[in-house]
């Protein structure tokens, strides 16, 4: 496994990787969840509670992850944290994805660790949602490092490393509840590629040390345990681990299709391997599919010489897993983009195989030469489309990325409260009501996180009336009938693709605001 070179290489573009996450983190508009996810940490970093829901939000890692990065900020209050403090959490995750993959150059080959870190730092997706306050992040994390813990494991035999992989696989746990997906992805992929090793080459038998049973328990009671304290947020919610255990009957129902996230079977793979909406841009990673399609082909049946330095057993488990993980996700309705990063990231390991076995198969060195010069045109461009989706375009619904996305025009809504705001005595203490149709009024409350007078409705009260008004456009007859004395519908501001909120400012302030600007 030591290969200082190969650490070296790896660690030159996981540098890369930060450096094409990492910048401008606060100008994308928070989405509804990141909003949820920030207002859910507000309450353990500043009381030191949490406790898990079971219905809504996921696990406990990505909180509890936050902290380190909220303690070295500058924020002495929730109100003083931004997006950025919130952000840098996913993109170390999506950066160390990168990293792991040294513990995999056995496996894979070194040449194709390196091509699968680069296809890994440069992937639109993997940009995208690095710079996203979102769990799915660390579900990729703790999934490749279970997957290289559990070959560093099946290479020496040593109880460490399997202790290692089953804290990775608790952490999966403690972190999104479809890492049950995951398990059963990397536990069945095991007879399908065996089969597979003893019918292509029967007289095979890779030599490996004696793998004991009570490794396999204590690894497994080490995941157990993982999960265990961070779900009782560390034995303080003795109902945490049961809660975990009885939110798969919500989420049952979701996926099966109480849901408003049902979309056909090939949703994932359409958005991956080419996106168009209207006249926008193209969007394709399907260079990453194609060679992930390469590299179960040469891993299934090989070529002399095309997997040199590679363990074809490995491969053959990684070409069943990540078809078996992609057909699962595929076959649910319920689907949300980020979902496929967790296939997508088997399809980009196979690639890094796939394009090495590609250049060692040509037959001449011109054309080797050639077929690389290609290879490195065309992670040039999805490089372009991972800036172009991340710092152009990161709130546009024509991105393959953006789903049901904060508009950018949220930001005028909140200039417009701050300025009317300064024209109050009371300041950012001048009250607020917020009427909303529903409970999804977010992020509004994470745009309004610097006011402490907040009122959150999801229905007209039976005294509606504030100095500051936003409402569901749902309202306009009702709030009109009572405000439309004593106050003024200034206009309509876009929260979400065709979702409109409405601001009624009370007269007296309004007229101060006018008289601050010099307009009375």
């Amino acid at each position: 496994m030591k290969s200082p070179r190969l650490a070296a290489i790896l660690l030159l573009i996981a540098a890369g990787a930060l450096a094409l996450r990492l910048p401008r983190l606060d100008e994308r508009p928070m989405h509804a969840d990141e909003s949820v996810h920030a207002v859910r940490f507000r309450d353990l970093w500043q009381q030191g509670k949490y406790a898990y829901d079971p219905n809504e939000f996921h696990g406990p890692t990505l909180v509890y992850a936050t902290l380190p990065a909220a303690w070295l900020g500058r924020a002495a209050t929730f109100a003083e944290t931004s997006e950025a403090t919130y952000r840098l959490v996913p993109v170390l995750f999506g950066t160390g994805v990168v990293v792991l993959l040294l513990l995999l150059g056995d496996a894979l080959g070194k040449p194709a660790a390196v091509v699968a870190g680069i296809f890994t730092a440069v992937s639109p997706a993997m940009v995208y949602y690095s710079r996203y306050y979102i769990h799915e992040m660390l579900l990729v994390f703790f999934t490749l490092a279970a997957i290289a813990a559990g070959w560093r494991y099946f290479r020496s035999g040593r109880l460490g490393w399997c202790l290692a992989a089953g804290v990775c696989l608790g952490l999966m746990q403690a972190t999104k509840e479809t890492s049950v997906l995951v398990y059963f992805a990397l536990a069945s992929a095991l007879v399908p590629a065996a089969l597979w090793t003893r019918l292509v080459e029967p007289g095979l038998r890779p030599a490996r040390p004696r793998l004991r049973a009570w490794h396999f328990v204590l690894g497994l009671a080490m995941a157990a345990t993982v999960a265990v304290i961070l779900y009782s947020s560390f034995f303080s919610n003795p109902r945490g681990p049961l809660d975990a255990a009885l939110t798969y009957l919500p989420w049952l129902g979701r996926a099966g299709g109480a849901s408003p996230h049902m979309h056909p079977w090939y949703e994932y793979l359409h958005r991956l391997g080419y996106w168009r909406l209207g006249n926008g841009p193209r969007w394709s990673e399907g260079l990453i599919l194609v060679l992930a399609v390469c590299g179960s082909a040469f891993a299934l049946r090989p070529k002399i010489g095309t997997a040199v330095g590679a363990s074809l057993p490995f491969l053959r488990w990684l070409t069943c897993y990540t078809l078996i993980l992609t057909a699962v996700y595929s076959v649910i309705p319920y689907k949300t983009p980020w979902c496929a990063l967790g296939f997508l990231h088997g399809m980009i390991l196979l690639a890094g195989f796939g394009a090495v076995a590609l250049v060692r198969a040509v037959p001449t060195t011109t054309l080797k030469v050639l077929t690389a010069l290609i290879l490195l045109a065309a992670t040039g461009q999805i490089a372009w489309q991972a800036q172009r989706a991340a710092y152009v375009c990161p709130a546009d619904p024509s991105n393959p990325y953006v789903y049901a996305h904060t508009s950018a025009k949220i930001k005028s809504l909140i200039n417009d409260v701050e300025a009317l705001a300064e024209a109050s005595p009371a300041g950012r203490h001048v009250p607020i009501k917020v009427i909303w149709n529903d409970a999804y009024y977010w992020p509004l409350p994470w745009y309004l996180r610097r006011f402490d007078r907040i009122e959150l409705w999801t229905r007209v009260p039976t005294d509606p009336a504030a100095p500051l008004v936003i409402a569901a456009t749902q309202h306009d007859a009702p709030l009109t009938a009572q405000l439309d004395a004593t106050h003024l519908m200034t206009g309509y501001y876009e929260i979400r693709p065709q979702l409109l909120a409405q601001l009624w400012v009370r007269m007296d302030l309004w007229e101060s605001h006018l008289r601050r600007l010099g307009r009375l």
